[in-house]
Protein backbone atom coordinates (compact mmCIF):
# COMPACT_ATOMS: atom_id res chain seq x y z
CA UNK A 1 0.00 0.00 0.00
CA UNK A 2 2.79 2.39 0.98
CA UNK A 3 4.66 1.77 -2.29
CA UNK A 4 1.46 2.21 -4.33
CA UNK A 5 0.69 5.51 -2.62
CA UNK A 6 4.21 6.87 -3.14
CA UNK A 7 4.35 5.73 -6.77
CA UNK A 8 1.02 7.40 -7.58
CA UNK A 9 1.48 10.54 -5.53
CA UNK A 10 -0.54 13.53 -6.80
CA UNK A 11 -2.12 11.36 -9.50
CA UNK A 12 -5.71 10.63 -10.51
CA UNK A 13 -6.50 6.91 -10.48
CA UNK A 14 -9.45 5.90 -12.68
CA UNK A 15 -11.36 2.71 -11.91
CA UNK A 16 -14.18 1.91 -14.34
CA UNK A 17 -17.20 -0.32 -13.56
CA UNK A 18 -16.44 -0.13 -9.85
CA UNK A 19 -19.74 -1.89 -9.06
CA UNK A 20 -18.31 -5.15 -10.42
CA UNK A 21 -15.71 -5.35 -7.64
CA UNK A 22 -17.14 -4.06 -4.35
CA UNK A 23 -14.11 -5.16 -2.25
CA UNK A 24 -12.03 -2.48 -4.01
CA UNK A 25 -13.79 0.23 -2.01
CA UNK A 26 -12.24 -0.97 1.25
CA UNK A 27 -8.78 -0.65 -0.32
CA UNK A 28 -9.59 2.82 -1.64
CA UNK A 29 -10.82 3.88 1.82
CA UNK A 30 -7.60 2.63 3.40
CA UNK A 31 -5.44 4.52 0.90
CA UNK A 32 -7.51 7.69 1.26
CA UNK A 33 -7.47 7.64 5.06
CA UNK A 34 -3.85 6.62 5.61
CA UNK A 35 -1.96 8.31 2.78
CA UNK A 36 -3.61 11.73 2.52
CA UNK A 37 -0.27 13.51 2.31
CA UNK A 38 0.32 11.71 -1.00
CA UNK A 39 -2.78 13.45 -2.40
CA UNK A 40 -4.21 10.39 -4.13
CA UNK A 41 -7.43 11.05 -6.03
CA UNK A 42 -9.72 8.30 -7.28
CA UNK A 43 -12.25 8.61 -10.09
CA UNK A 44 -14.74 5.76 -9.73
CA UNK A 45 -17.16 5.22 -12.60
CA UNK A 46 -19.86 2.67 -13.27
CA UNK A 47 -22.87 1.92 -15.42
CA UNK A 48 -25.30 1.02 -12.62
CA UNK A 49 -26.09 3.58 -9.94
CA UNK A 50 -27.95 1.01 -7.83
CA UNK A 51 -25.08 -1.46 -7.86
CA UNK A 52 -22.55 1.29 -7.14
CA UNK A 53 -24.54 2.39 -4.09
CA UNK A 54 -24.93 -1.21 -2.96
CA UNK A 55 -21.20 -1.86 -3.42
CA UNK A 56 -20.03 1.31 -1.73
CA UNK A 57 -22.34 0.97 1.23
CA UNK A 58 -21.04 3.13 4.07
CA UNK A 59 -17.40 2.50 3.18
CA UNK A 60 -16.77 5.81 1.42
CA UNK A 61 -19.38 7.95 3.18
CA UNK A 62 -18.08 11.51 3.50
CA UNK A 63 -15.22 10.81 1.13
CA UNK A 64 -16.92 10.98 -2.25
CA UNK A 65 -18.20 13.68 -4.58
CA UNK A 66 -20.89 12.22 -6.83
CA UNK A 67 -21.62 13.28 -10.40
CA UNK A 68 -24.42 11.73 -12.43
CA UNK A 69 -23.37 11.32 -16.06
CA UNK A 70 -25.83 11.47 -18.95
CA UNK A 71 -25.60 10.31 -22.56
CA UNK A 72 -23.57 12.74 -24.66
CA UNK A 73 -24.81 16.22 -25.51
CA UNK A 74 -24.63 17.45 -29.10
CA UNK A 75 -21.66 19.64 -28.15
CA UNK A 76 -19.78 16.61 -26.79
CA UNK A 77 -20.58 14.67 -29.96
CA UNK A 78 -19.35 17.57 -32.10
CA UNK A 79 -16.07 17.77 -30.18
CA UNK A 80 -15.52 14.06 -30.71
CA UNK A 81 -16.36 14.23 -34.43
CA UNK A 82 -14.31 17.38 -35.01
CA UNK A 83 -17.21 19.22 -36.71
CA UNK A 84 -17.45 22.24 -34.41
CA UNK A 85 -18.79 24.95 -36.72
CA UNK A 86 -20.77 23.18 -39.39
CA UNK A 87 -24.50 24.00 -39.56
CA UNK A 88 -25.26 21.19 -41.99
CA UNK A 89 -23.44 18.68 -39.80
CA UNK A 90 -25.35 19.99 -36.77
CA UNK A 91 -28.67 19.15 -38.40
CA UNK A 92 -27.48 15.68 -39.37
CA UNK A 93 -26.31 15.05 -35.81
CA UNK A 94 -29.64 16.32 -34.46
CA UNK A 95 -31.63 13.87 -36.60
CA UNK A 96 -29.28 11.06 -35.54
CA UNK A 97 -29.59 12.11 -31.88
CA UNK A 98 -33.40 12.06 -31.98
CA UNK A 99 -33.56 8.56 -33.47
CA UNK A 100 -30.48 6.73 -32.20
CA UNK A 101 -29.72 8.66 -29.01
CA UNK A 102 -26.22 9.46 -27.83
CA UNK A 103 -24.82 6.60 -25.76
CA UNK A 104 -21.01 6.97 -25.78
CA UNK A 105 -20.45 3.33 -26.76
CA UNK A 106 -22.42 3.81 -29.97
CA UNK A 107 -20.65 6.87 -31.32
CA UNK A 108 -17.94 5.11 -33.33
CA UNK A 109 -20.27 2.55 -34.89
CA UNK A 110 -21.42 2.66 -38.52
CA UNK A 111 -24.95 4.03 -38.71
CA UNK A 112 -26.25 0.68 -39.99
CA UNK A 113 -25.12 -1.00 -36.75
CA UNK A 114 -26.99 1.34 -34.40
CA UNK A 115 -30.31 -0.58 -34.28
CA UNK A 116 -28.68 -3.93 -33.42
CA UNK A 117 -26.42 -2.29 -30.83
CA UNK A 118 -29.35 -0.57 -29.14
CA UNK A 119 -31.54 -3.69 -29.14
CA UNK A 120 -28.73 -5.70 -27.55
CA UNK A 121 -28.10 -2.93 -25.01
CA UNK A 122 -31.78 -2.86 -24.01
CA UNK A 123 -31.97 -6.65 -23.85
CA UNK A 124 -28.92 -6.84 -21.57
CA UNK A 125 -30.19 -4.04 -19.34
CA UNK A 126 -33.63 -5.57 -18.85
CA UNK A 127 -32.77 -9.27 -18.83
CA UNK A 128 -29.75 -8.96 -16.54
CA UNK A 129 -29.53 -5.77 -14.47
CA UNK A 130 -33.24 -5.10 -13.93
CA UNK A 131 -34.24 -8.69 -13.20
CA UNK A 132 -31.22 -9.24 -10.97
CA UNK A 133 -31.89 -6.13 -8.91
CA UNK A 134 -35.66 -6.70 -8.86
CA UNK A 135 -35.23 -10.37 -7.92
CA UNK A 136 -37.99 -11.44 -10.28
CA UNK A 137 -38.19 -13.88 -13.19
CA UNK A 138 -41.13 -12.33 -15.02
CA UNK A 139 -38.94 -11.09 -17.88
CA UNK A 140 -41.75 -10.95 -20.45
CA UNK A 141 -43.83 -8.68 -18.23
CA UNK A 142 -40.88 -6.41 -17.39
CA UNK A 143 -40.02 -6.06 -21.09
CA UNK A 144 -43.68 -5.21 -21.76
CA UNK A 145 -43.66 -2.62 -18.96
CA UNK A 146 -40.57 -0.94 -20.43
CA UNK A 147 -42.13 -1.02 -23.91
CA UNK A 148 -45.39 0.52 -22.69
CA UNK A 149 -43.48 3.29 -20.91
CA UNK A 150 -41.50 3.94 -24.10
CA UNK A 151 -44.74 4.35 -26.02
CA UNK A 152 -45.89 6.93 -23.45
CA UNK A 153 -42.65 8.96 -23.32
CA UNK A 154 -43.46 12.60 -22.61
CA UNK A 155 -47.06 11.76 -21.80
CA UNK A 156 -49.07 11.31 -18.60
CA UNK A 157 -48.67 7.81 -17.21
CA UNK A 158 -51.48 5.83 -15.61
CA UNK A 159 -49.83 3.26 -13.35
CA UNK A 160 -53.09 1.38 -12.73
CA UNK A 161 -53.47 0.93 -16.48
CA UNK A 162 -49.88 -0.30 -16.73
CA UNK A 163 -50.61 -2.84 -14.01
CA UNK A 164 -53.61 -4.18 -15.93
CA UNK A 165 -51.75 -4.36 -19.25
CA UNK A 166 -48.69 -6.10 -17.79
CA UNK A 167 -50.66 -8.35 -15.41
CA UNK A 168 -48.50 -7.11 -12.54
CA UNK A 169 -49.91 -5.51 -9.42
CA UNK A 170 -49.58 -1.75 -9.04
CA UNK A 171 -46.93 -2.03 -6.33
CA UNK A 172 -44.74 -4.19 -8.57
CA UNK A 173 -45.14 -1.74 -11.45
CA UNK A 174 -44.11 1.15 -9.21
CA UNK A 175 -41.15 -0.81 -7.86
CA UNK A 176 -39.82 -1.55 -11.33
CA UNK A 177 -40.32 2.00 -12.49
CA UNK A 178 -38.19 2.95 -9.46
CA UNK A 179 -35.55 0.48 -10.60
CA UNK A 180 -35.68 1.81 -14.17
CA UNK A 181 -35.14 5.29 -12.80
CA UNK A 182 -32.25 4.33 -10.55
CA UNK A 183 -30.59 2.53 -13.46
CA UNK A 184 -30.78 5.73 -15.47
CA UNK A 185 -33.26 4.34 -18.00
CA UNK A 186 -36.09 6.78 -17.29
CA UNK A 187 -36.89 9.90 -15.29
CA UNK A 188 -40.23 10.73 -13.70
CA UNK A 189 -41.40 14.32 -13.90
CA UNK A 190 -43.99 15.75 -11.52
CA UNK A 191 -46.30 18.78 -11.66
CA UNK A 192 -45.09 22.21 -10.59
CA UNK A 193 -47.46 24.99 -9.60
CA UNK A 194 -47.45 28.22 -11.58
CA UNK A 195 -48.86 31.62 -10.67
CA UNK A 196 -52.09 30.84 -12.50
CA UNK A 197 -53.59 28.09 -10.35
CA UNK A 198 -52.61 24.94 -8.51
CA UNK A 199 -51.72 21.98 -10.67
CA UNK A 200 -52.93 18.42 -10.27
CA UNK A 201 -50.61 16.68 -7.83
CA UNK A 202 -51.12 12.99 -8.75
CA UNK A 203 -50.05 13.08 -12.41
CA UNK A 204 -46.60 12.04 -13.59
CA UNK A 205 -44.76 11.96 -16.89
CA UNK A 206 -42.03 9.57 -18.00
CA UNK A 207 -38.98 10.64 -20.00
CA UNK A 208 -36.25 8.37 -21.32
CA UNK A 209 -32.66 9.33 -20.62
CA UNK A 210 -31.67 8.19 -24.12
CA UNK A 211 -33.97 8.30 -27.14
CA UNK A 212 -32.12 5.47 -28.90
CA UNK A 213 -33.04 3.18 -26.01
CA UNK A 214 -36.63 4.41 -26.13
CA UNK A 215 -36.88 3.82 -29.89
CA UNK A 216 -35.31 0.36 -29.55
CA UNK A 217 -38.03 -0.58 -27.06
CA UNK A 218 -40.80 0.35 -29.50
CA UNK A 219 -38.71 -1.05 -32.39
CA UNK A 220 -39.00 2.09 -34.50
CA UNK A 221 -35.94 3.73 -36.04
CA UNK A 222 -37.83 5.48 -38.85
CA UNK A 223 -36.64 8.89 -40.01
CA UNK A 224 -37.83 11.72 -37.79
CA UNK A 225 -39.78 13.50 -40.52
CA UNK A 226 -42.14 10.57 -41.18
CA UNK A 227 -42.80 9.60 -37.57
CA UNK A 228 -46.18 10.09 -35.88
CA UNK A 229 -44.45 10.55 -32.48
CA UNK A 230 -42.37 13.60 -33.43
CA UNK A 231 -43.88 15.69 -30.63
CA UNK A 232 -43.08 13.04 -28.02
CA UNK A 233 -39.50 12.72 -29.26
CA UNK A 234 -38.91 16.48 -29.24
CA UNK A 235 -40.38 16.93 -25.76
CA UNK A 236 -38.33 14.02 -24.40
CA UNK A 237 -35.15 15.38 -25.98
CA UNK A 238 -35.69 18.95 -24.73
CA UNK A 239 -36.70 17.94 -21.21
CA UNK A 240 -33.67 15.70 -20.74
CA UNK A 241 -31.41 18.26 -22.41
CA UNK A 242 -32.51 20.93 -19.91
CA UNK A 243 -32.19 18.48 -17.02
CA UNK A 244 -28.66 17.48 -18.07
CA UNK A 245 -27.57 21.13 -18.17
CA UNK A 246 -29.11 21.84 -14.75
CA UNK A 247 -27.61 18.75 -13.11
CA UNK A 248 -24.13 19.51 -14.44
CA UNK A 249 -24.36 23.07 -13.07
CA UNK A 250 -25.37 21.59 -9.68
CA UNK A 251 -27.56 24.57 -8.78
CA UNK A 252 -30.93 24.02 -7.04
CA UNK A 253 -33.84 23.75 -9.47
CA UNK A 254 -37.32 22.44 -10.08
CA UNK A 255 -38.20 20.84 -13.40
CA UNK A 256 -41.58 19.39 -14.26
CA UNK A 257 -44.80 20.37 -15.96
CA UNK A 258 -48.07 22.17 -15.27
CA UNK A 259 -51.56 20.77 -15.59
CA UNK A 260 -54.64 22.31 -14.03
CA UNK A 261 -57.88 20.60 -13.06
CA UNK A 262 -59.53 22.28 -16.04
CA UNK A 263 -57.06 20.68 -18.47
CA UNK A 264 -54.74 23.64 -19.07
CA UNK A 265 -51.18 22.38 -19.65
CA UNK A 266 -47.61 23.58 -20.00
CA UNK A 267 -45.25 20.91 -21.29
CA UNK A 268 -42.18 21.91 -19.27
CA UNK A 269 -41.84 24.21 -16.25
CA UNK A 270 -38.36 25.18 -15.07
CA UNK A 271 -37.67 27.09 -11.84
CA UNK A 272 -34.19 28.27 -10.86
CA UNK A 273 -33.27 31.03 -8.40
CA UNK A 274 -36.91 32.20 -8.22
CA UNK A 275 -36.98 32.56 -12.01
CA UNK A 276 -39.69 30.60 -13.81
CA UNK A 277 -39.58 29.56 -17.48
CA UNK A 278 -42.42 27.91 -19.35
CA UNK A 279 -41.84 25.77 -22.47
CA UNK A 280 -44.25 24.39 -25.03
CA UNK A 281 -43.01 21.76 -27.49
CA UNK A 282 -44.54 21.65 -30.97
CA UNK A 283 -43.73 19.17 -33.73
CA UNK A 284 -44.25 21.87 -36.36
CA UNK A 285 -43.48 25.61 -36.30
CA UNK A 286 -46.97 26.19 -37.70
CA UNK A 287 -48.50 24.82 -34.48
CA UNK A 288 -46.62 27.25 -32.25
CA UNK A 289 -49.25 29.83 -31.26
CA UNK A 290 -47.56 32.68 -29.49
CA UNK A 291 -48.58 33.08 -25.85
CA UNK A 292 -47.10 35.60 -23.44
CA UNK A 293 -44.32 34.26 -21.19
CA UNK A 294 -44.18 30.90 -22.99
CA UNK A 295 -41.11 29.76 -24.94
CA UNK A 296 -42.03 27.67 -27.96
CA UNK A 297 -39.66 24.93 -29.08
CA UNK A 298 -39.96 23.21 -32.46
CA UNK A 299 -37.64 21.12 -34.61
CA UNK A 300 -36.11 24.41 -35.78
CA UNK A 301 -34.70 25.43 -32.38
CA UNK A 302 -34.58 22.10 -30.48
CA UNK A 303 -30.83 21.95 -31.02
CA UNK A 304 -30.35 24.96 -28.70
CA UNK A 305 -31.47 22.83 -25.74
CA UNK A 306 -29.34 19.77 -26.50
CA UNK A 307 -25.92 21.44 -26.30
Amino acid sequence: MHLFAKTNRNKYILIDEIQKYPPATATIKHLYDNFRTDNLKFVLTGSSEIKIRQGLGDTLTGRVYQVKLYPLSLTEIKVQSGHLDNVQEDQLQLRKYLIYGSLPASQNLPLADYPSFLREYVNNLLSKDVLEIGKIRKSTQIFLLAKLLAGQAGQFVNFNELAVNTQLNRETVMRFVDIFEQLGLVYRAYPISTNERESITKAAKIYFTDLGVRNALINNFDDFNIRPDRGQILENAVFMGIKRQLDYKRDPYQLGFFRSSSGSEIDIVKKTNNVQELFEIKSSPKKAKKTKNVIYITSENTIDYLK
